[in-house]
């Protein structure tokens, strides 16, 4: 039985990677792989690392394995040995992002993947945004065209998302936004939308979840300093991180997605896997798409859906739980992985 160890730190419901994580291991095991989870941070298991079925595996139980996949990094003591295992690196981070991480030196950089990519047996894009950039780093591109660099869409594991119970928001169209903050998804501009769709559709509320703490002092500006505090009645939810986003995004009538290259992050997955369809700058999941931040198109895609949501025999709801299911299932997706690894292997 082939051997898998994911590398990344240990956060039920605090981190998207590791909840990503934690879906491959699952699906990898209905696979018939031995896939398990590696803390890099600390070598000793502490007893409060239990998520349901899963907990972490030992270090020195993870050098029997086949294969090591980074997702955030090693141990650092074990990066030699490393070195003995084929290897594979799962590259998350967003290049906008890191680059400017790499700009700002406030840790991880745009050079880290470019480096993964040159000293791993096979990195892993999970969008096509990302693989666009980085095969131009690629370096051991064969005659044939084939490199390091590989691109397995990113999924979730649909089972989760049954039976969840929905929030009940007090007003609709319910609007959620509930990516983290980041340079490449801002969620200021669908906050200075909505003035401009309550112009539209007067009952329009936004609910906004998973702001972070640290500047909270600038999202209490945001909203309050704004002329008669129009943003703050503009929302109906004004919330910090969140660990559970389910019964929020189930609830609400639209989502919004922030990011201004339109990749599909794991709460636009969540969200269309429940049925609630996403208003985006771009992406083939949706055919609501804004101009980048232009507040006017913001509004104008947000009533279009919710336009169609609401008109007579829509089947919006059901399409968008259809496109979900066949597009974002981890259970599909995993077998490219298990194919991947095969050949690694057999390379080896």
């Amino acid at each position: 039985m082939t051997f898998i160890v994911h590398w990344t730190s240990w956060g039920p419901r605090i981190s998207g990677m590791y909840e990503s994580v934690r879906d491959q291991i699952k699906a990898e095991r209905a696979e018939g792989l031995r896939s398990e989870f590696g803390e890099p941070n600390e070598e000793k298991i502490k007893d409060e690392w239990v998520d349901d079925w899963l907990t972490p595996i030992t270090w020195d139980e993870a050098k029997k394995a086949d294969i090591w996949v980074l997702h955030a990094k090693f141990p650092d003591s074990l990066n030699e040995f490393a070195k003995t295992k084929v290897t594979v690196a799962v590259l998350h981070g967003p290049s906008e992002h890191l680059i400017l991480k790499e700009w700002t030196k406030s840790g991880g950089s745009l050079n880290t993947h470019v480096s993964l990519l040159w000293e791993m047996d096979a990195t892993v894009c999970i969008n096509t945004h990302e693989y666009d950039i980085m095969k131009i780093y690629d370096e051991k591109v064969d005659k044939d065209g084939v490199g390091r660099c590989h691109y397995i869409p990113n999924s979730i594991d649909l089972e989760r998302v049954k039976d969840v119970h929905p929030w009940a928001y007090d007003n609709h169209p319910a609007i959620i936004s509930c990516d983290t903050p980041r340079v490449e998804k801002l969620p200021t501009h669908i906050v200075w939308a909505m003035p401009y769709l309550r112009k539209k559709v007067p009952t329009a509320k936004l609910n906004i979840y998973s702001l972070l703490l640290e500047p909270i002092q600038q999202w209490r500006n945001l909203f309050v300093r704004a002329h008669l505090r129009e943003l703050e009645r503009s929302c109906e939810n004004i919330q910090l991180a969140n660990n559970n986003l389910f019964p929020f995004q189930k609830g609400a009538d639209i989502g919004f997605n922030n990011n201004y290259s339109g990749i599909a992050s794991r709460v636009t997955m969540e969200m269309m896997a429940m049925g609630t369809p996403v208003v985006s700058y771009n992406g083939e999941y949706t055919k609501y798409h804004a101009k980048i931040f232009d507040l006017h198109s913001i509004a104008e895609q947000l009533e279009r859906c919710w336009k169609d949501l609401t008109v007579e025999g829509s089947t919006l709801k059901a399409d968008t739980i259809k496109y979900a299911q066949e597009n974002f299932d981890r259970a599909k997706e995993v077998k490219k992985y298990v194919k991947l690894y095969q050949e690694l292997l057999s390379k080896k």
